[in-house]
């Protein structure tokens, strides 16, 4: 059995607003660091294989079937 009113607790603190990064500056500035990072790789990060592995189709080879 317990006598008496419960503890008041102390109010909580509001929570600070977290900081956003939607000023025009660092929009621009992200924008250019991912044109700069898409340009960097070029050519060679469209390329699926090595060159090395790459031999020429056989185009106008006749193919004998069954003999």
């Amino acid at each position: 059995m317990s006598f008496g009113s419960k503890p008041k607790t102390p109010a909580a603190p509001t929570p600070t607003p977290t900081p956003t990064v939607a000023t025009p500056a660092v929009e621009a500035a992200a924008d250019a660091e991912r044109r700069r990072q898409r340009t960097a790789s070029g050519r060679a990060a469209t390329m699926l294989t090595s060159q090395e592995s790459y031999s020429a189709p056989n185009v106008g080879t006749t193919k004998l079937l069954g003999g």
